[in-house]
């Protein structure tokens, strides 16, 4: 089985006109319409059984909309993570709440949403996502068409694990697009989860094997960052790195997933 840990849909009516933005603000190009049953059509493409899909409210009164139609999409083969927005704090209840429901974990933008990640305004949350099990998945490093400073960086992602090192963090990107030396020198090694999402393919090979070669396997995980990178050439290019052996690749591309999802191995065992 393969999963894709990062990815993003947008509801029918506003993909298209939210494709263009991104494209023309970014001047990178989308490989899907950005819709649900783009993203299907995708992974029936790429061998891929199962998308985490990824919304950011950008307002605080963005949150419940966002949180119900990411709840509506939900089905197999599609997981979603929470909607969150640090304006518009999650009470203990309402994470109780989620938790219940099936999601596991949130994913924060922090340039869009406009905070740092090691605010100390924002360890209350962290915490209390923590207190539930919960994990977060931060955007890290620069995110294109969008202004400095970076907000996500990793020197911060890692002071946010020292200081919550009980929280579950997920460090988008490798720790961060354009800043990899930063990443190798506060983030691999250390008890935080890397995704490959859209830079796999453009970091430079010393440093994609170093991180690789340094982090603990345990700790990484497949993401497409579809649809602003294709799936299927992603993940092909994922399973032909001579530097990773075949269990490697199994644990990167579906059991360190699967933990994290609470998920069972496909022969029906624990996932490792």
């Amino acid at each position: 089985m393969k999963i894709d840990f990062h990815t993003h849909v947008y509801p029918d009516d506003i993909a298209k006109s939210t494709i263009t933005a991104v494209c023309e603000r970014s001047g990178i190009r989308a490989y899907t319409d950005g819709t649900l049953k783009g993203l299907k059509q995708s992974m029936a493409k790429a061998g891929i059984d199962l998308s985490v899909v990824a919304a950011v409210p950008t307002k605080p009164n963005q949150v419940d909309s966002i949180q119900k139609w990411l709840s509506s999409i939900r089905q197999p083969g599609i997981e979603t993570l929470a909607a969150i927005h640090p304006d518009a704090p999650l009470t203990c209840e309402h994470l109780k709440t989620l938790k219940k429901q099936g999601f596991k974990g949130f994913k924060l933008h922090p340039d869009y949403q406009d905070f740092f990640v090691d605010d100390p305004k924002m360890y209350p949350l962290y915490e209390s996502i923590a207190e539930q099990g919960m994990f977060v998945l931060f955007h890290a490093g620069v995110d294109r068409g969008l202004p400095y400073p970076i907000h996500g960086t990793p020197k911060r992602i890692a002071a946010v694990h020292k200081a919550i090192p009980e929280l579950c963090i997920i460090a988008a990107h490798l720790g961060g697009e354009d800043v990899y030396d930063e990443t190798l020198r506060y983030l691999v090694g250390e008890d935080i989860y890397l995704d490959t999402s859209f830079v796999l393919r453009i970091i430079p090979k010393t440093f994609l094997e170093r991180i690789f070669k340094e982090h603990p396997i345990e700790r990484i995980l497949f993401a497409s960052d579809s649809p602003w990178r294709d799936q299927k050439e992603e993940l092909e290019f994922l399973l032909n790195l001579p530097f990773l052996s075949d269990m490697d690749k199994e644990k990167i591309c579906f059991y360190n997933a699967a933990r994290l999802l609470e998920l069972d191995s496909p022969e029906g065992q624990p996932s490792l």
